[in-house]
């Protein structure tokens, strides 16, 4: 189907099968805020409204879900809220201006600039033809070079003919409301896939695992944590943990399963919202690009949760999740699972300060103009991925 027209049905069917119950409202301080339900905003966005009021709102939602997760009606605001960016999108109404780093869909983007700029390169790990592919996902892969290494070496060590590749799976695009450029970066990867006889991905984001799900016919989808989960991997210890759980897992619950599991004997605290009720960490929706204030008030507001929890570390599958919420931790430590499985440490704050760095001096004005040059990854003339140099 067009990815118009399904944001339409998307937009009707939430007009129609709203019964503006209030239960999401009262869940989610933006909706309250506003004073719009979802079915409300769906209405006003089919008659045309095009207040920035409205635009306002569609873009500070995390696409977390959270609000919708006892809806009577079965809806899902994270999913409506992302099908509302790409009507905007389509219709023209939703600038993109200062978005492009995220376009992950190009050989240069923030992540293949970071890669490029501190030398981070996986070219040893790639191969042309294998029947696992290992998706550490875009954060990983750029931020934890050492732990995406270790994961990989794991994984080979179980027997597998492994593939690599440190592609996006395009979930900034669609959260952007970039619909079409997702499916097409998909359809580029499955080319990849069937090109090396692959019938396997393993993930390691639970968004990766979510957004890949269904959409590469013929591949099997399978976590990292499930696979070590199944081998007996455990964390030593007795420390108190506390579970952050990614909000792309809300419904299966699949990775904060195999997580906790993985923790082995160290006691799991758990905080108020967790599990199906777990709340953002304040980087989802590309949030932090358009409202910075907000993104931090929704980290703190996790922060004090884990702060309450009694635990001394905070462990998360996610690395966005994890890298957000480190800074902010002051009663405790937040880390990565992989860290505790791997026995290796992340530095955050380093991260931060190469972030900024990159944009800086010679090599800010290399990258910037590296960024207005970038090609599209699948364009027609074949795989314009960058080469670290």
């Amino acid at each position: 189907m067009d990815r118009n027209l399904e944001s339409v049905k998307a937009l009707s069917q939430c007009s129609e099968q709203c019964s503006q119950c209030g239960s999401c409202v009262s869940a989610c301080d933006l909706l309250r805020d506003s004073g719009l339900n979802p079915g409300e905003i769906s209405k006003q966005l089919l008659e045309g409204n095009d207040s920035s009021k409205l635009r306002d709102l569609i873009q500070r939602c995390d696409l977390c879900g959270f609000c919708t997760r006892d809806c009577p009606s079965a809806l899902n605001a994270g999913l409506l809220f992302e099908r509302a960016r790409s009507f905007l999108v389509d219709q023209g109404r939703l600038p993109l201006d200062g978005f492009e780093p995220i376009f992950v869909d190009r050989d240069w983007n923030g992540f293949s600039l970071y890669r490029d700029t501190y030398k981070i390169n996986y070219d040893d790990l790639k191969r042309d033809h294998y029947d696992t592919l290992f998706f550490p996902g875009c954060s990983l892969a750029t931020y934890a070079p050492e732990l995406t290494r270790a994961a990989h070496a794991w994984l080979q060590s179980q027997g597998m003919v492994l593939g690599f590749t440190d592609l996006c799976c395009g979930k900034p695009l669609a959260s952007l409301g970039l619909e079409n450029r997702k499916d097409q970066l998909q359809r580029y990867l499955l080319s990849k896939l069937q090109a090396a006889g692959a019938s396997r991905i393993v993930t390691v984001c639970a968004n990766c695992h979510s957004n890949l799900a269904g959409n590469l016919e013929g591949i099997e989808i399978v976590s990292l944590y499930r696979l070590l989960r199944e081998a007996g991997v455990r964390v030593p210890g007795t420390q108190s943990l506390t579970v952050h759980d990614s909000c792309a897992d809300r419904e299966s619950g699949e990775f904060g399963a195999d997580l906790r599991a993985i923790l082995g004997e160290n006691p799991v605290l758990e905080m108020e919202h967790s599990g199906r009720d777990t709340i953002c960490c304040g980087s989802g929706g590309v949030v932090p690009l358009i409202d910075p204030d907000l993104c931090l008030s929704r980290s703190l507001r996790r922060v004090d949760e884990f702060d309450h929890s009694g635990a001394s570390c905070m462990v998360t599958s996610c690395m966005a999740c994890s890298r957000r919420l480190s800074p902010l931790a002051q009663k405790g430590e937040v880390r990565h699972c992989l860290e505790l499985v791997f026995n290796l440490r992340i530095d955050y704050a380093q991260i931060a300060q190469n972030q900024k760095a990159m944009w800086q001096g010679e090599a800010g004005e290399l990258n910037l103009n590296r960024l207005e040059r970038a090609k599209v990854l699948t364009q027609e003339d074949g795989d314009v991925s960058p080469r670290v140099t």
